[in-house]
């Protein structure tokens, strides 16, 4: 349960309240009433499918590969990658951003230039993954359920500086927005709460630990992602809440132009002070640990339908894979796309099609599924069409 948690309360979490201080505080109202219904159903509903995915002769992760054909699970896999690594390429620019801008405007030095800096980060984060599935896990092991707790800490240490000024007075502002923009401005904001509260990655381990015998079943792993995400949505509320009432709206403004996130931009006692400084550092852990999370799994599914595609050995595969990624990696992050769209138009609708739309799929496409017919994969498929809708709302 806190591995969940601590994995789930993490960098995705810094950019909600840039997003919803940019667009205003009816996004926040939103938040409330959607993100626990758009974060525990889906979730819960994937986990009970992962559970009744019987386990293959490789012993692989539950990710569906039963329910399908050889063709099938192979497209489950590459679609996985397609999903997952646009994730990585979001906190790969973030990092970079988060530490260019601790040392310029916090520390005021300049060292070296974008693509040099972009070069040595994701050479290193690639060193780091390189170094096998045990020392990665360990790293993160040790710095998720920290991380976690040291943003609640961080949105608590905020409360003395709440001013329900900057809540009211962008609530006013909304009163001069056209209608349709601010139904458009709610409708995109639905893929980054996708993206925020997603723990996709974790569901399939979870799901393999708790079908093995004496280690409590498909109940067990449920009330986990249940009591998980009640935690969850309570602490991301309380960071975003914090977040809003303390920081006034023409830095989120601001932290939106520049592509950085909430962390880099708080300012503490007169740009001055601990959190001036730690903040930035804290955002830099944040989102080390949240590529590598995620990167992991992409680069070994990656590799392993690169060595099945061209029959070369696992090692070359594994070689010619991270090269693949390190060169899309570095050439995005030295163009720095912005994040916030980056996520509302490719990661959280390409999320929300493999954690909403392919489980309900499945459910009422495969026999062994049909127990879980009924209102909650409805619910599942109204919010997935939601959320990948607005791909296409965006566009207009």
């Amino acid at each position: 349960m806190l591995g969940v948690y601590g994995a789930t309360v993490g960098a995705g979490t810094l950019f909600l309240p840039v997003e919803i201080g940019t667009r205003g505080p009816l996004v926040f109202f939103m938040l409330l009433l959607l993100a626990f219904p758009l974060s525990i159903v889906p979730h819960v509903l994937i986990c009970r499918v992962f559970m009744r995915d019987h386990q293959t002769a490789d012993k692989s992760l539950p990710m569906f590969g039963t329910f399908f054909g050889a063709k099938g699970q192979k497209a489950v896999r590459i679609y996985f990658c397609l999903a997952h690594f646009p994730v990585t390429l979001v906190y790969a620019v973030s990092l970079v951003n988060a530490l260019d801008n601790l040392l310029s405007d916090h520390l005021h030095i300049t060292i070296m230039s974008r693509a040099w800096l972009a070069f040595i980060i994701v050479a290193g984060l690639f060193m780091v993954l390189s170094n096998g599935r045990e020392k990665v896990v360990s790293i993160l092991s040790t710095l998720a359920l920290p991380f976690a707790l040291t943003v609640v800490i961080i949105a608590a240490i905020q409360i003395p500086h709440w001013q329900l000024d900057h809540f009211t007075a962008a609530l006013s502002a909304t009163n001069n927005v056209a209608t349709g923009e601010t139904i458009k401005n709610l409708w995109l904001t639905l893929p980054l709460i996708t993206f925020a509260f997603c723990s996709t990655p974790l569901i399939s381990p979870l799901a393999a630990h708790y079908r093995e015998k004496h280690n409590g079943g498909e109940n067990k792993a449920v009330r986990v992602v249940r009591f998980a995400y009640t935690l969850i949505f309570f602490s991301i509320i309380f960071f975003v809440l914090s977040c809003i009432l303390s920081i006034p709206h023409d830095t989120f403004v601001a932290a939106k132009a520049q592509n950085l996130n909430v962390l880099s931009v708080m300012e503490g006692e007169g740009r001055s002070g601990l959190l001036f400084y730690a903040a930035p550092l804290i955002a830099i852990i944040g989102m080390t640990k949240s590529f590598l999370g995620i990167c992991l799994p992409v680069a070994e599914t990656f590799a392993d339908l690169v060595t099945e595609t061209t029959g070369v050995t696992e090692s070359k595969g594994k070689t010619i894979a991270f090269l693949l990624m390190f060169a899309v990696s570095f050439a995005v992050v030295y163009a720095n796309p912005n994040v916030i769209n980056l996520i509302e138009t490719v990661c959280g609708p390409m999320i929300a099609i493999f954690l909403f739309l392919i489980p309900v799929f499945l459910i009422y496409t495969r026999d062994a599924l049909r127990p879980l017919r009924g209102v909650t994969p409805l619910i599942v498929l109204t919010g997935g069409v939601l959320t990948v809708s607005a791909l296409l709302y965006g566009m207009l």
